[in-house]
């Protein structure tokens, strides 16, 4: 039966994606298939799953706003560094060890983020997630690279 479930969003997240040029909201579409994707995978019930997403959205606000931060730091960095006069330039180090700082904070809201979890999710379950995330990750990736290379291959004919 999972199996199945499986495989018909895998259908679904594929054909919305080839959408995704006519739909202004594919990234609504792959947040809804992560979102069916982690329900499966982690096998929670409907009071587990209200639970784990309010503290899963409470998260990606945290660490969207980290990576926001850190956007602008390497935004920063990269200004510096073409207008930087010494190679050894102390305004550099400091950026640098702010975009690391930054970076260590996204960091810690991580691992606080899954210590949250421990009084809703067994173990396992957060052993599975963390799989999951890069997993998933993994396989959007390898179908947005494949659909761009085969519309490449299209232009090149």
């Amino acid at each position: 039966m999972k199996t199945i479930i499986l495989f018909w969003s895998f259908i679904l997240f594929i054909s919305s994606i080839s959408f995704a040029q006519r739909d202004e909201r594919p990234r609504e579409k792959i947040k809804a298939l992560e979102k069916i994707k982690l329900l499966e995978a982690l096998d929670l019930g409907e009071e587990t799953a209200v639970k784990f997403f309010s503290r899963r959205k409470e998260h990606q606000e945290n660490t969207q706003g980290l990576f926001n931060e850190l956007d602008e730091k390497r935004d920063l960095i990269k200004n510096k560094i073409s207008t930087a006069s010494d190679d050894n330039d102390p305004e550099l180090k400091k950026l640098v060890d702010s975009y690391f700082l930054t970076q260590q904070k996204l960091n810690d809201e991580r691992k606080r983020f899954f210590n949250s979890l421990t009084d809703i999710l067994t173990n396992k379950q957060i052993a599975e997630l963390i799989i999951f995330e890069k997993r998933f990750r993994e396989e959007i990736r390898d179908v947005l690279f494949h659909k761009k290379r085969k519309i490449k291959e299209q232009y090149q004919q």
